[in-house]
């Protein structure tokens, strides 16, 4: 059970990142609001009518009915961001959050909204006695890379291919749906640290300079460009925006899925770990715990 002093220091901080976004923050459990949120998730992804709702209204209902969380981020009386999340069981029996999805409208996004839902939801669990939330993401989105592992300091610990099959939403237009599965242990030091502002990236120079070869990187013309090597830290860098490659060459958006299934998911069911990602989007991948932090106090 987390002491009282870190669910205190835990609802500061969501107060706080609520205050900076400029949103009202708060927890949904009637009917009537839950086809905003359906609506607000479908708009975010461009989900097209015929392929049914991300999250349909009576299935949200039913969630925040049983005790999970569907939370909403208000501006101005006005729907700018929604989360949905439901409990799960981990093989040795800890309960977690799994956050199956937060979305953020254009218009707002780019404005903390989206760290003051997951802030939000760090202290919604803590105050339950929930220590840890997972979810998934997409490796090729570098702004999610970065939001997930620098701003909130959660960390990978698996690589999965095409968990939700081919999707027909405007984000991922078909392509292989491989994720990487996340997981925020909110106490742990470096969720600490994000939590306080002292977010940390790793310096890909310094890496480089420590012998760090680069396994896949991004060519002027936006194609993957990879380099086979088996040095035991790697760099792989992913596109500004793949979802806006998607759109216009779906074919380099194919090449990207494999490249990024080759390199990394490669890498990370051969044992390799992600110890980082820099803003700029560069994964570093080590070996062996050495390396780890190095990365991290980069």
């Amino acid at each position: 059970m987390t002491d009282a002093s870190t669910r205190e220091q835990a609802l500061a901080t969501a107060a706080r990142a609520a205050d900076l976004a400029g949103v009202q923050v708060v927890e949904l459990h009637d009917h009537a609001d839950m086809p905003a949120v359906s609506g607000l998730f479908d708009a975010v992804w461009g989900r097209a009518g015929d392929a049914g709702a991300i999250m349909a209204p009576e299935a949200l209902t039913a969630l925040a009915h049983a005790g999970a969380q569907v939370s909403g981020a208000y501006r101005d009386g006005a729907l700018v961001g929604a989360t949905a999340a439901f409990l799960g069981l981990a093989d040795d029996g800890e309960v977690f959050l799994h956050s199956h999805v937060t979305g953020v409208v254009a218009g707002a996004a780019g404005r903390g909204v989206g760290r003051a839902l997951k802030w939000h939801q760090r202290a919604w669990c803590l105050q339950r006695g929930i220590g840890r939330v997972r979810w998934t993401f997409d490796p090729l989105v570098r702004r999610n890379a970065v939001f997930n592992l620098v701003l909130l300091g959660a960390r990978v610990v698996a690589y999965r291919e095409d968990v939700y099959g081919r999707m027909q939403d405007a984000r991922n237009a078909g392509a292989p749906t491989d994720r990487l599965v996340t997981d925020w242990d909110l106490t742990a030091p470096r969720v600490l640290a994000a939590a306080a502002d002292r977010a940390a990236a790793p310096d890909v120079a310094a890496m480089h300079r420590a012998g760090a070869a680069t396994l896949l990187r991004v060519d002027d013309d936006e194609t993957p460009h990879l380099t086979p090597t088996d040095a035991p830290r790697v760099l792989v860098q992913v596109p500004a925006d793949i979802e806006a490659i998607r759109q216009r060459d779906p074919d380099l958006g194919n090449a990207w899925a494999a490249a990024i299934r080759a390199t990394l998911g490669h890498a990370l069911q051969q044992g390799m770990r992600v110890s980082g990602c820099s803003r700029d989007g560069w994964y570093v991948l080590a070996a062996d715990r050495s390396v780890t932090e190095l990365a991290e106090r980069s």
